[in-house]
């Protein structure tokens, strides 16, 4: 598809995408016109991702960014989750229930409905104030709990609906979270986005909150822990000092021995106590292992269905007892007391759900038990490895002391660097315990509000002016999308250019559309004789003909064969005005109508159907039988032989020695003969003519396309060699000419 094409193609139609513009502005406008006031309201919460606040014992530097925007998207999606959502919905239905200013007020239709009827007030209050004191979601299969939830539907207050008046975003590269709620009234949009702030705390903290302060209260009681250590030692140092007063440098030695001894007692004693603690850990993996394993080979044995069949069958076999003799009876009573032994049997190797349900939560109970001692003992071996690679480095320095000399002054030394170790710890600790507690226990989750939404006091801008810049530029290339889809996915010829890529045939002419319904064809050769005007359709149309007549008398050929692929394509159109053309030049000419599937022209000129009469036998002169078989027409110069209607073929009707086997003959008394063939797609007509002719002339129109068929025609037409004179290209748009 030519680009060219294509713009002159939005041009020619420019009216038609000016009103479709005005039209998609006058549609905003009437649809800011009546679109509802909406008030927006926004609250703001401080997350404190990007302050220090982990739980640890251990200090960490550094912010990591990337985990940071991480949480926030984690924390936007929260607020989405069903749970958050659900919450809302249920505390603005119960304001709308128990308050005396709802932001919403049924209409008198919706309290007449059957959903509105059946819901008892107290009891929907009752249920929602439960929902939002557990945060559970109602459940629709229940039929109460299904009343409240299609109330809350009909109030227009189901999670989805609220969440489309929702905005939650990060402030940009601010610690901030940005709640916005739009609605129709001021003090809905502040309540809803006040609101769904406290739900999501409570539903964050629910999740996170007890895991962390689990963590605060061990680090409570580690420091607790350290602090007597502290003490401890602290009172013992100062007990040794108060005995030794000033120490004697010569009894270092066996000080150190001393302290050697100590250290090594204590070192042995934390050395057993880990080989306790890891043979521990042991045993607690191997009986997870062992209840994993019991879990997932445990099977029980439902057997309820064999039990009923069973006791079936023995009521069958008591009603059999009736009539029937002593042996019968006594046969019968064995086989009921058979099958009570088999139901008790059964019964006896069944588990029932309930017992299944109990030792499955024993299971799980004591599987918990078993993670959490793993979880401690992992805690206790850490710190004992510590304690032993500590003993283990003081037994060796206090063992070069003893060679060195030692006294008191070294068990001093060993006093104040164990009280300094511990101090260290101990401070550690409490700064930990202080970063937890003012992060309100949980680390994870240090939400304030800092920003509390207030009811707006005008609405927000209606944006009209966008509104309709939007409406109008959518609609402007909306049109001028369709206008080109439209000309894209028309395959017809429409232009030379095309016509000549698709087909590769030479043109004589291209030949502009005509209004034939408001001026006959006639009428437009009849206004080139009175002036000279070389404008308008009609003028174009004439000149291009010229060009078609003086292609045609430069050929050397007089007899020539106007067909097409397609009918209604303008053959007998093109061949009235190339009679009304040459006819001004002084040139006769002949018509032949031999289109036997649709005689146009006959029936246009009134013209009598001779063509099948004709027969010259040999005897008298060819031309006078001939005169007597043509009729008149309105064209100067111009003679036609007619035919009639039917569904054959020339060398089907035409009897021997017709006129176009005396055709030569005969053209000796015109300048030009013109024979009207049927299209070439759908009839062997012109093809059987192609014989009595010099050339031949092939006419398009530009509202076709090109198929298979058409090229299996235009095949034909190239193998006929000189005889194709070349094609004429009608009923082309003036605007298209020179495209």
């Amino acid at each position: 598809m030519d680009l060219l094409y294509l713009l002159y193609s939005l041009l020619r139609k420019k009216w038609i995408i000016v009103g479709c513009t005005v039209l998609g502005v006058v549609a905003g406008f009437i649809f800011t016109l009546f679109l509802p006031k909406t008030y927006g309201s926004v609250a703001q919460y401080s997350t404190g991702f990007t302050m220090e606040q982990k739980v640890s014992i251990k200090e960490e530097a550094g912010i990591n960014f990337y985990e940071i925007e991480t949480r926030f998207n984690n924390v936007i999606e929260t607020f989405k989750s069903p749970k958050v959502m659900g919450m809302l919905s249920y505390k603005v239905l119960l304001h709308d229930l128990e308050d005396l200013k709802p932001f919403r007020t049924l209409t008198e239709e919706q309290k007449n409905s059957n959903t509105y009827k059946v819901v008892d007030k107290g009891q929907a209050e009752q249920i929602l104030r439960r929902k939002v004191a557990n945060m559970e979601l109602l459940n629709p299969f229940d039929p109460e709990e299904k009343k409240v939830f299609d109330l809350m539907y009909l109030y227009g207050y189901a999670p989805e609906y609220l969440q489309g008046k929702l905005m939650i975003s990060r402030a940009d590269r601010t610690d901030y979270l940005n709640i916005l709620c739009r609605s129709e009234n001021p003090e809905m949009s502040a309540f809803i986005a006040n609101t769904i702030g406290q739900q999501f705390i409570r539903f964050f903290n629910s999740i996170y909150g007890l895991r962390n302060q689990e963590s605060a209260a061990k680090l409570d009681s580690l420091a607790a822990s350290k602090k007597r250590a502290v003490d401890s030692l602290t009172e013992g140092l100062k007990a040794f000092r108060v005995k030794i007063g000033t120490p004697d440098v010569g009894a270092r030695a066996s000080a150190a021995m001393s302290v050697v001894q100590s250290v090594t007692s204590n070192y042995q004693q934390e050395l057993a106590k880990l080989n306790n603690m890891r043979g521990e850990i042991r045993s607690v993996d191997e009986q997870l292992a062992l209840l994993s394993t019991q879990n997932s080979g445990n099977t029980f044995v439902n057997n309820n269905a064999a039990i009923l069949a069973l006791e079936k069958e023995n009521q069958g076999l008591e009603i059999q007892k009736n009539g029937k003799a002593d042996d019968d009876i006594r046969r019968l009573q064995e086989q009921i007391d058979g099958n009570v032994r088999k139901i008790a049997q059964l019964k006896s190797t069944g588990s029932s759900n309930i017992d299944r349900q109990q030792q499955k939560n024993r299971a799980q109970t004591r599987q918990e038990e078993l993670i959490a001692r793993k979880t401690e003992l992992q805690q206790q071996i850490i710190a004992s490895e510590g304690n032993v690679a500590m003993y283990g480095r003081q037994k060796d320095d206090y063992e070069v002391i003893t060679k060195t000399g030692g006294g008191d002054q070294v068990i001093l030394d060993a006093l104040e660097r164990d009280l300094r170790i511990a101090s260290q710890e101990y401070e550690q600790l409490k700064r930990s315990l202080q970063s937890s507690l003012d992060l309100d226990i949980n680390p994870q989750n240090n939400f304030k509000p800092i920003l509390v939404a207030q009811p707006p006091f005008a609405p927000e801008p209606s944006k009209r002016s966008l509104v309709l810049g939007l409406c109008g530029m959518l609609m402007l290339f909306l049109s001028s999308f369709i206008i080109i889809a439209l000309e894209f996915f028309d395959s017809s010829y429409k232009t030379p250019t095309i016509f000549q890529r698709n087909t590769k045939l030479k043109t004589l002419s291209v030949l502009n559309k005509l209004n034939l319904k408001k001026k006959p064809l006639n009428d437009y050769f009849k206004d080139q004789d009175g002036d000279n005007n070389r404008e308008g359709e009609g003028a174009l149309f004439v000149e291009n003909l010229r060009k078609l007549r003086f292609e045609l008398a430069t050929s050397g050929k007089k007899i020539f064969l106007v067909t097409s692929t397609k009918p209604q394509e303008g053959k007998t159109v093109v061949i009235e005005a190339l009679a009304n053309s040459l006819s001004q030049t002084k040139k006769k000419v002949l018509l032949i109508d031999a289109n036997f599937s649709n005689n146009t022209l006959t029936r246009k000129f009134e013209a009598k159907p001779s063509l099948e009469q004709f027969s010259f036998s040999g005897n008298g002169n060819v031309m006078d039988k001939f005169w007597g078989s043509t009729s008149m027409t309105a064209i100067p110069n111009t003679d036609l032989i007619g035919c009639a209607e039917g569904n054959h073929t020339p060398s089907e009707i035409l009897p021997k020695n017709n006129l176009f086997e005396n055709l030569p003959r005969i053209a000796e008394s015109y300048d030009f003969v013109f024979i009207e063939g049927a299209s070439l797609n759908k009839h062997a007509d012109s093809k059987e003519l192609t014989t009595w002719v010099d050339g031949i002339i092939a006419v398009f129109s530009a509202k076709s396309s090109l198929g298979q068929v058409d090229k299996e025609s235009i095949q034909y037409l190239n193998s006929t060699g000189d005889k194709f004179v070349g094609v004429v290209l009608n009923n082309v748009e003036v605007n298209n000419m020179d495209l």
